[in-house]
């Protein structure tokens, strides 16, 4: 995801690969976007993390901006 788009995401349906396969063969799973973190590592350099939401609500996840996707690019 596009830093740019993470304004018309928040609190909307986006997709994340967690790696996990399920029956059906798909490791693409369904969240929401809950916020976007602006973080800067030890060298200096800034980079972007992204909250998401499981739809049900039980778990968080803290992961990279550009590994989350639309629905365009699932």
């Amino acid at each position: 995801m596009e830093l740019s788009q993470v304004k018309l995401r928040l609190n909307q349906l986006v997709y994340y690969d967690t790696g996990q396969i399920d029956l059906n063969g798909c490791s693409i799973k369904d969240f929401i976007l809950t916020a976007c973190i602006l973080r800067k590592n030890k060298k200096g350099t800034y980079y972007y993390e992204a909250e998401i939401k499981e739809t049900n609500g039980k778990s968080l996840l803290i992961v990279p901006l550009e590994k989350v996707l639309n629905i365009n690019e699932v």
